[in-house]
């Protein structure tokens, strides 16, 4: 696969550059691209023409003007395309007025769907959290992702209850104001799992999950406890919800925040998860939390996206600051292809798309598949040794 490239299922050769966007102008007109069913002029369009008689060609010139009649039925529009990023965190960026979003190309307004993960509250209330980072931002931060074209953001994740309920309750207010979809947490179980459920304007109906296997102490909704909905402990239930979202919907995007932090390669633990919520009914999945990007692979005509790395965040120069928008391209509720487009973070933290160079390199390398070779350097650690008076030390390991 070649970034920038659609990868399509079913076809042995990446289409185009510009196939992706072919498909979108033309598809009203030719709808044979990525498999879709081509529709007759009978399916599509219904012309009747009253075409007059020869005799009354020559004696009435004016009758083929008044006995024509067109009816035109127009089908639904079936093609749509979903982007997708990573991480996001506007805690550094919003107090200054600044938006990271304004280099992200394809435009995320552009697409029908765009979502992330919202790696924040949106609060200037709560206690912060007892944990090393906490985050948030202010609530003009919502008008900035609704001003981006996000339509959903994913709350499942270790740092949306980070002020505790009412720097929830304040993001949940604010993005329902603005009209962005978030699920994967609430103020109860049954919200947090709830899936939330997009419309389209071609009649398809879109289902989003969100959970997370990070999960800090006291993060997990209850019965009657506001929290994030819990892929570590409560499996059986996120599985449950997209089950449930699968029965009643036509696509079902599952967002997860999972993996090792720093490691570019997904681990077991990942892909039997992927593996429980595709067979449970998820299309597309989209992970978070590593802050690096990680491979996309595809199963049974499903994308699953181990990590899109940091999406807006702190300026990044190394591989945390590689980054990418996912574009998929659906036929109605089956997915055609995929197209991932690189981006690095620039020195605002936003994405920025780059074309070529040793990290638009790597990127390819790690999303291909190719991961291996870019996972960090182990800790150094000693053998144990033992002293003189027989008493085993074992010396401190260095950090960088």
């Amino acid at each position: 696969m070649g970034l920038g490239l659609l990868v399509p299922f079913g076809c042995a050769d990446p289409e185009p550059e510009k196939a992706i966007f072919v498909v979108r102008e033309t598809v009203a007109t030719d709808n044979t691209q990525y498999g879709a069913q081509a529709s007759s002029t009978s399916d599509s369009t219904s012309t009747t023409v009253d075409a007059p008689t020869q005799q009354e060609d020559e004696t009435s010139p004016s009758t083929t003007e008044q006995a024509t009649t067109t009816a035109t039925t127009v089908a639904p529009q079936r093609i749509w395309t979903l982007l997708a990023g990573g991480d996001v965190l506007l805690d550094r960026t919003e107090p200054e007025g600044i938006d990271p979003f304004t280099k992200v190309q394809p435009n995320l307004a552009s697409a029908d769907v765009a979502i992330v993960n919202l790696e924040m509250a949106i609060t200037e209330r709560g206690e912060p959290y007892e944990k090393e980072f906490v985050f948030r931002a202010p609530g003009s931060a919502a008008l900035t992702l609704a001003g981006a074209g996000i339509d959903v953001v994913s709350l499942a994740n270790n740092h949306v209850f980070d002020f505790g309920r009412e720097g929830l309750e304040d993001t949940i207010s604010v993005l329902d104001e603005v009209g962005i979809l978030r699920p994967g947490a609430g103020l109860n179980n049954a919200e947090a799992y709830a899936p939330r459920i997009l419309t389209l304007d071609n009649e398809v109906r879109v289902a989003f999950v969100s959970a997370t296997a990070v999960v800090p102490g006291g993060f997990a909704s209850g019965a009657d406890r506001p929290g994030v909905a819990d892929a570590k402990w409560a499996t059986p239930r996120v599985l449950a919800a997209v089950r449930a979202a699968a029965a009643g919907n036509d696509v079902v995007v599952v967002s997860l925040h999972w993996g090792v932090e720093r490691e570019p390669c997904p681990n077991e633990e990942q892909r039997t998860l992927a593996q429980q919520l595709i067979e449970a009914g998820a299309d597309l999945i989209l992970g978070h939390h590593p802050h690096v990007l990680q491979p996309i692979e595809t199963f049974d005509r499903s994308v699953i996206a181990y990590s899109l790395g940091n999406f807006a965040w702190h300026p990044r120069y190394g591989i945390t600051g590689d980054t990418g928008v996912l574009e998929v391209v659906f036929d109605g509720s089956r997915i055609e292809g995929y197209r991932f487009h690189p981006h690095v973070l620039n020195y605002i933290g936003g994405a920025s798309p780059i074309a070529s160079g040793d990290r638009y390199d790597r990127i390819t390398d790690i999303v291909e598949g190719r991961c291996e070779q870019y996972a960090p350097e182990p800790t150094p650690t000693t053998e144990p040794s033992t002293g003189s008076e027989g008493v085993t030390t074992v010396p401190t390991a260095s950090t960088d």
